[in-house]
């Protein structure tokens, strides 16, 4: 997939464009839940972790502890920031 295609893909799914934005530094599920949606729920928690898991698939975000189940950080790749700012 190049840019163009990234780009159009991140931009078609809602959730995957404001979990894409959210992200800042290395934060972990629960707080991208907060900061997205501004309460913990299981729906919300739900549609960030599969946001996560298609940006870390497109090689947008990676996972900063992967050996952890609960807990994980993630953060953006260069690949991420850079669509990120071309949002």
């Amino acid at each position: 997939m190049d840019n163009t295609d990234l780009l159009s893909w991140v931009k078609r799914g809602k959730n995957r464009k404001i979990v894409l934005k959210a992200i800042e530094g290395q934060m972990m599920p629960s707080e991208l839940v907060l900061k997205v949606y501004g309460k913990v729920s299981n729906t919300s928690f739900n549609l960030v972790s599969r946001s996560l898991a298609e940006l870390k698939e497109k090689g947008l975000v990676t996972v900063i502890n992967p050996q952890e189940k609960t807990g994980r950080l993630y953060k953006l790749t260069r690949k991420g920031q850079k669509l990120k700012g071309e949002i």
